[in-house]
C-alpha cells in the first residue's frame, strides 16, 4: 500500500491481490480514523456482495467471478465494538459492460485500487439498532 496525506485526506493506493475493505479497515486503524468518507475506483476480482433483506434481518449474498472494473466505492469509517469498521458499496462493471452493485464483503484489488479517504474529527460510534438488527451510526 502506498499513500500520501493532503491535510484531512489520504490518497491510497492498493496493492494487487489484497482484500480492499480489510486493506480499508488497517489503514484506518493505523492512521487512528475513528470517523472519515471513503471514495474509490480500479479494478478487481473474487467479489462477493450483498443486499440487506429486511424481513429476513439478514444479507443476501452473491459471488461475482473475474475481473470487474470498479465504477464506484463509496463508504464511511466509524467505531464499532471500539474497533474500526467501513461501511463500504460498490458499483462494479463487467467485461459485457453489464452492471452490478451492493454492499462490499469482499473484493481483491486486480490492476489498482485507488482511494481517497476523508479524516473526520473527532469520532463516530455505531451501535446495534434492535428495530433492523443493523449496527448504525449512533448519531
Amino acid at each position: 500500500m502506498r499513500y500520501a496525506r493532503f491535510d484531512d485526506t489520504y490518497m491510497v493506493r492498493l496493492d494487487t491481490g489484497v482484500d480492499i475493505g480489510e486493506a480499508i479497515v488497517a489503514f484506518a486503524a493505523d492512521q487512528r480514523i475513528d470517523a472519515g468518507t471513503i471514495e474509490g475506483l480500479g479494478a478487481g476480482s473474487d467479489w462477493t456482495l450483498g443486499y440487506f433483506d429486511r424481513a429476513a434481518r439478514e444479507y443476501r449474498r452473491q459471488t461475482f467471478a473475474g475481473e470487474w472494473e470498479i465504477l464506484s466505492l463509496k463508504g464511511n469509517l466509524a467505531l464499532k465494538e471500539g474497533r474500526p469498521f467501513a461501511h463500504i458499496h460498490v458499483v462494479l462493471g463487467g467485461p459485457d459492460f453489464r452492471t452490478v452493485g451492493g454492499h462490499l464483503f469482499q473484493g481483491r484489488v486486480g490492476g489498482t485500487c485507488e482511494l481517497a479517504i476523508r479524516k473526520l474529527p473527532g469520532y463516530q460510534l455505531r451501535t446495534l439498532d434492535e428495530a433492523t438488527g443493523l449496527y448504525l451510526l449512533d448519531l
